[in-house]
């Protein structure tokens, strides 16, 4: 019985350093994820982050998600899960085991372009609905009957332009995504080019009529120099 508990002991002994040091990571870790949280919620309070939010339309589109959260307490949580995972990662890395070490380096690789998708989907988000509401704006303003359904596919078609380009980020499927998006393109300009010809058709019609009759008239004009 000593022999196999003294090898126990001993293994115990060269793990329970590394043991330890995991613990206090995680330790430190949750604890300056809560202050980072904390000094993050005063920072957006002094720079007066929820109206900015209001003014760029984001509590509005969380709020037709049925979000209850407001902008500051998602991003504030966002951060703070973010720094715990980062101190996850870095605690399994204090173990030195090597599986565990080539998966989090290769993770933490891959964060960055994982980040860099985000904010490709988050611009995108935002340039899409402002485009389509700058377009809406002036077709309605130019007296176009189909002005929502235009806006409409110009505002998917940015999403899905950006949606590709983050997805294309991530390194999944880049060919597929292309290819997809491509058709998805090809079929939103048939479908515009019809629209735009069964609307023109209507308004080529009314524009002639218009014309005939003013030249009726014209016609039913008497001169008014054939007493001379």
């Amino acid at each position: 019985m000593s022999g196999p508990f003294i090898l126990f002991w001993e293994r115990l002994e060269g793990i329970a350093p590394k043991i330890l040091e995991v613990i206090l990571i995680l330790v430190l870790g949750f604890i300056f994820a809560w202050v980072a949280k904390f000094l993050l919620g005063r920072l957006l309070k002094i720079i007066r982050f929820e109206d900015l939010c209001d003014r760029i339309g984001l509590s509005t589109a969380l709020a037709r998600a049925n979000v209850r959260r407001s902008p500051s307490d998602i991003f504030k949580l966002i951060v703070y899960w973010l720094v715990i995972f980062l101190v996850i990662i870095l605690s399994l890395s204090a173990l030195n085991v090597q599986v565990v070490n080539e998966l989090t380096s290769s993770f933490v690789l891959y964060l960055p372009r994982f980040f860099i998708a985000v904010l490709v989907l988050i611009f995108g988000y935002f340039l899409a609905k402002f485009t389509a509401r700058a377009l809406l704006i002036a077709l309605v303003n130019a007296q176009v009957k189909s002005a929502k359904p235009i806006s409409l596919a110009v505002h998917f078609m940015i999403l899905i332009l950006f949606v590709t380009m983050g997805i294309e980020q991530l390194g999944i499927a880049k060919g597929v995504m292309m290819i997809t998006y491509a058709i998805l393109l090809g079929g939103v300009v048939l479908a515009l080019a019809l629209a735009f010809g069964l609307g023109g058709r209507d308004m080529a019609k009314d524009f002639l009529e218009k014309k005939a009759k003013t030249a009726e008239k014209s016609k039913k004009k008497p001169d008014e120099f054939t007493h001379i």
